[in-house]
């Protein structure tokens, strides 16, 4: 894990039990995580994995007209 010096998003460094194992992944703090995946569909993108509620987030991962991978964080308030 990775703890940010003052707000920020916490990280980490991890490798799946599946295809791909290998790649890089950055997360994005919205405000409201699903309007900016719908935004993301209406500009060619698309959702890979929807909403995940946890206990201090709720995240997504959308892949942008190109094939990058961007994790989306919305933290709860």
């Amino acid at each position: 894990m990775i703890t940010p010096e003052g707000s920020g998003i916490a990280g980490h460094i991890s490798a799946l039990g599946h295809e791909p194992h290998r790649y890089p992944i950055f997360y994005v703090d919205v405000g409201e995580l699903a309007a900016y995946l719908k935004k993301a569909e209406a500009l060619g993108g698309k959702t890979l994995v929807p909403p995940v509620v946890l206990p201090a987030t709720t995240f997504a991962w959308m892949q942008d007209p190109e094939g990058n991978t961007v994790g989306l964080w919305q933290s709860q308030a």
